[in-house]
């Protein structure tokens, strides 16, 4: 990009930058230049132009500025601002954006402070778009890197991100001295790990968010390194906007703002109650999952293609590490068994030597038990199966172990992401590990006493008349496990009106929990005796659900929580 004449004079009302946009204002100062509205004599619409002063650039900001067009361009959301071109300038580089009639969050903020604070319908409506924009940008990959009021605009039908700070933080990271000083975004909205070592990510994204959204509640600037979760809530805020928000929606604040990056709810995962959308279907709540992937399209369901689909490994009694291994389906017929001479080698004891052979017929796989000695089981049955129809997504278990279809390869970011929810969560049943349980319930127990509510934790037990507890599940007490324990946590949502879900976790062989903030000890009860006698009709009748409620008193040590 050629270097800008320095005798350029200063841009005013009128000034007509490049021949085609005629300046009518400003709109604000920054970092990194200036904004002005304008407007487009070709399109003949405004636009809002940032000028990036020749003072403020440095070494590599050029392709910065390339690479923030491009990437700005692949994110299409209406909660976020749109980019459309980036030219050189006497002036320096101009990026052109969308504009956006509104107001700043922040001076809306102000506006709203004299007023006597926000409705808990405009927060909702505020923290539930600025989600959706930030979740939008991280399902591209990307990440913001200086969120904060001021860069959310709010107009009369919706809010709007704007003004990524991603690439210029990018260009700067390999510079980065552990221990220097942050480069690029705003202090006052950085996480801890983000002011200490800088670099901007997803979950310091998310720490913004939830700065900016406690910005809201308090009509304060936070300071550099502010952490609202050190004294009580109530002793913070200015107007009690919380008292009218659900349980769940300020939980999801106080995890926003955790000092821990992996305890932090993702974008997408953010929930706030619309009465528009509400509904009480319990598959709405968003909830962290293995996605399978993108479904196969029309021409490669015709015909087989090899390696468009693969195995995910999600459990295995006898080898816990192999969860997550990824077997690709290289041929229509594919041979299963622990023998090495199979196609597929499962690293599970229980699975036999020649168990199953995994067939592509018109369009779908078969899977066909060749009389295996511990069987093999589809989702929602007990009976061992000979033949399954598998589909995308969908799960089988053989012996003790399951695997799921899914449509991305080796070392692919899905496949990533998929390990990375099999090291946090039990994949046969998809509750959380009990040391991941642990973290998450120490969580919930610091969020109950921040904001003065109740805690309980609901102990679930499959039992039987024969066993003994030096036994090992047998497989059919497994797939009752399974099953009870998916079912528990819907109707436990579903009861509490939850919008988003509740905390679940794996605390034995045949156990597990459920922790609910909120509802008193009594009310707990009344919850857990309602989802027992539903779920008691699933299990298999040599089994039965037995379950024990406890209420968390404060300084109580969460393992003790766990403890029949």
């Amino acid at each position: 990009m050629p270097e800008a004449p320095r005798n350029a004079p200063p841009i005013g009302h009128g000034t007509v930058v490049n021949d085609r946009y005629e300046i009518r204002q400003s709109l604000g100062k920054g970092g990194m230049g200036e904004v002005f509205l304008a407007y487009d004599r070709s399109t003949q619409q405004p636009v809002a132009l940032k000028v990036v002063r020749e003072e403020s650039r440095m070494p590599g900001d050029d392709e910065a500025l390339r690479q923030e067009l491009l990437l700005a361009r692949s994110v299409s959301h209406p909660n976020v601002c749109r980019v459309h071109d980036l030219a050189p300038s006497p002036w320096g580089p101009i990026l052109v954006m969308e504009h956006i009639a509104g107001q700043t969050l922040h001076t809306h903020i102000r506006r709203r402070k004299a007023q006597g604070g926000y409705s808990a319908d405009e927060f909702r409506k505020i923290a539930s778009e600025s989600a959706a924009g930030l979740a939008a940008i991280h399902s591209q990959g990307l990440v913001h890197g200086d969120l904060k009021p001021g860069n959310v605009m709010v107009t009369n039908d919706r809010a709007i991100i704007l003004d990524f700070g991603f690439a210029q933080e990018r260009a700067r990271l390999s510079a980065r001295r552990p221990g220097a000083p942050p480069d690029g975004g705003t202090p006052n909205y950085m996480a801890p790990e983000r002011l200490r070592s800088g670099g901007a990510s997803p979950e310091d994204d998310i720490y913004a968010l939830g700065l900016t959204l406690w910005e809201m509640w308090t009509c304060r600037v936070p300071e550099p390194g502010y952490r609202p979760r050190a004294k009580p809530m109530r002793s913070q805020i200015m107007f009690d906007v919380p008292a009218g928000l659900s349980v769940d929606e300020v939980k999801q604040i106080f995890r926003c703002l955790s000092d821990d990056p992996q305890l932090r709810p993702t974008g997408r995962h953010l929930r706030f109650f619309n009465p528009t959308s509400l509904t009480t279907s319990q598959v709405q709540i968003p909830r962290e999952r293995v996605s399978p992937g993108t479904p196969l399209g029309r021409a490669a369901s015709e015909s087989f293609v090899p390696g468009s689909q693969a195995l995910l490994v999600t459990y295995c009694t006898n080898a816990p590490e192999a969860a997550g291994l990824l077997f690709p389906l290289i041929k229509p017929v594919i041979r299963i068994g622990r023998r090495s001479d199979q196609d597929i080698v499962m690293p599970e004891a229980t699975v036999s030597g020649a168990h199953a052979v995994l067939k592509w017929q018109a369009g779908s796989w078969t899977l066909e038990d060749i009389d295996s000695t511990n069987g093999t089981y589809a989702d929602h049955s007990y009976d061992r199966k000979k033949t399954i129809a598998l589909l995308h997504g969908g799960e089988v278990q053989l012996g003790e172990s399951r695997v799921k279809l899914v449509s991305f390869a080796e070392g692919s970011p899905p496949h990533e992401r998929a390990r990375a929810y099999l090291a946090r969560r039990d994949g046969l049943t998809g509750l959380l590990r009990r040391d991941q349980f642990v973290r998450a319930l120490e969580e919930d127990l610091g969020y109950a006493e921040w904001s003065n509510n109740t805690l309980t934790v609901a102990r679930y037990h499959i039992r039987s008349a024969n066993r003994h507890v030096s036994d090992r599940p047998t497989i059919l007490e497994m797939l009752a496990l399974r099953r009870a324990a998916q079912r528990v946590v819907e109707l436990t949502e579903m009861l509490l009106l939850s919008i988003v879900p509740v905390t679940g976790g794996r605390t034995g062989p045949l156990k597990f929990a459920i922790a609910m903030t909120g509802p008193s000890l009594d009310e707990a009860r009344n919850v857990v005796e309602q989802v027992v006698a539903q779920v008691q009709g699933l299990m298999p009748e040599s089994l039965d659900l037995a379950a024990t409620v406890d209420k968390a008193e404060p300084g109580q040590r969460v393992q003790t929580l766990l403890e029949e």
